[in-house]
């Protein structure tokens, strides 16, 4: 054998390593990404159902809000009716009140000169 065949040979073999630890390679490679969709799968599989609950305990949410909404709205035309209420027994008292008060003050006042 010549050099020129021992060089060939070894390349050759040099090669066959290469392509068999690439082969090795690329099969852990295919092994890592089955593991890596079968947890994908797992998750979503998991995950759904999480996912279906969560949009119905929404739902109920929404539903409970609108009932809210609505007894908020009769609060709110209660206290306008109220407020209403409070101005006008406020205008009815309040005026005979001062009368009253700057009345007796007068007689009060009166009834000092009188006496004075």
């Amino acid at each position: 054998m010549t050099v020129r065949d021992w060089a060939i040979l070894t390349a050759a073999l040099f090669w066959g390593v290469l392509v068999v630890a690439l082969v090795v390679l690329v099969a852990r490679t295919v092994k890592v990404l089955d593991q890596t969709v079968d947890t994908i799968r797992g998750v979503t599989d998991e995950t759904l159902p999480i996912l279906r609950n969560a949009n119905e305990t929404v739902a109920g949410v929404n539903v409970e809000l609108a009932r809210i909404d609505t007894i908020v709205a009769g609060v709110q035309s209660i206290t306008a009716t109220t407020d209403q209420i409070v101005g006008v027994v406020h205008a009815t008292v309040s005026n005979p009140l001062i009368k009253a008060a700057a009345f007796a003050a007068g007689a009060a006042r009166a009834g000092r000169q009188f006496r004075g």
